[in-house]
């Protein structure tokens, strides 16, 4: 997904199938079932250019993204959103948003997409 400007990006992200090995996995996303490994979504390279920072780009991107991320998860049957951080302050940047390191490596990150759906539902909810 990409975001422009008279043809100039100023924000993107992207989404793809991936599996991951349950011992990596936070409890509440491999326990009780079987998939090994695991089948996740793959969120990559979220990021806003910075002369547009402040501008909620980045936050509708995410926004859209975690909606994107629960359809293709209900065709592909995926049970997490992973995201792998750049940097401490990219994974304290997700840590806010739910989403929970993986005991292997503290810069994958995961949220599980029952979590996502529940969260975007009430805030639909608060909204209205």
């Amino acid at each position: 997904m990409v975001v422009h400007e008279a043809g100039r990006v100023v924000g993107y992200y992207g989404l793809a199938p991936t599996a991951v090995v349950p011992t990596g996995m936070p409890r509440s996303i491999r326990t009780g079932q079987p998939p090994n490994p695991i089948p996740c979504l793959l969120l990559g390279q979220l990021a806003t250019d910075i002369n547009w920072a402040g501008r909620g780009i980045g936050s509708g991107l995410l926004k859209h993204a975690l909606e994107r991320c629960i359809d293709a998860a209900r065709l592909i049957g995926g049970r997490a959103l992973i995201v792998k951080a750049v940097d401490e302050e990219a994974a304290q940047f997700w840590q806010r948003r739910k989403f929970l390191p993986s005991s292997d490596n503290p810069m994958i990150l995961s949220r599980s997409i029952s979590d996502i759906a529940a969260s975007l539902s009430e805030a639909r909810q608060t909204q209205q």
